[in-house]
């Protein structure tokens, strides 16, 4: 099963592909043909889905279900 995941962008888009990092740290090359909305920049936090960015989510949000994240790591360590 195939599930979307938070990541943040950490170069700039070329020729349609951009390395972004999940929460756990690993990067990604993931494609931008499926993206919606304005091109992504550095810092952006984006949904991936099976190599694709989809879309972009607000900083507020991500933070938020990083924290989320992050605590239901912890909880199983």
């Amino acid at each position: 099963m195939c599930m979307s995941r938070l990541h943040r962008a950490v170069t700039e888009p070329a020729d349609g592909w951009m390395m972004v990092e999940n929460v756990e740290g690993r990067l990604h090359r993931v494609s931008l043909l499926a993206f919606e909305g304005p091109q992504p920049h550095v810092g952006d936090w984006l949904v991936v889905h099976s190599g694709y960015a989809l879309r972009r989510v607000d900083s507020e949000q991500a933070a938020a279900i990083v924290t989320e994240l992050r605590a239901g790591q912890e909880a199983l360590s």
